[in-house]
């Protein structure tokens, strides 16, 4: 049988976050959560990490896989950053709703237009 589903991992240096968001993703209809050789990277960026710019380097640069960020409490300077890491699609924590996480992982991937966000400024 062919499994169509989109393969997303999910990283984070807070291994709790990560597995709150891998659990999210594997209630999502079209979505496969794998360790390796996803077709979508997703990158939580809690607000306390210290190396956040440098996790978002080894994620662009070590895989051809867009790039979703979710993050904690982004200012002008690190959402400029995040964009210029290649990051496809960025989500606020507090504004995560499964909906929107499965557009970002969608859209990332290709499989259809991201939908402006108003209120957020950024597309999902």
């Amino acid at each position: 049988m062919l499994d169509d589903r989109i393969t997303v991992s999910v990283h984070a240096t807070d291994e709790v976050g990560r597995a709150r968001l891998a659990r999210e993703l594997r209630t999502l209809p079209g979505l496969r959560v794998v360790r390796n050789g996803a077709a979508v990277q997703i990158l939580l960026l809690g607000r306390h990490d210290r190396d956040a710019a440098g996790e978002l380097r080894r994620r662009s640069r070590g895989s051809w896989a867009p790039l979703v960020v979710v993050a904690d409490g982004l200012g002008d300077a690190e959402l400029m950053a995040v964009w210029e890491y290649g990051a496809r699609t960025v989500l606020q924590t507090p504004r995560v709703t499964p909906r929107r996480l499965g557009r970002a992982v969608h859209a990332a991937a290709g499989c259809c237009p991201p939908e402006p966000l108003p209120e957020l400024g950024v597309l999902v």
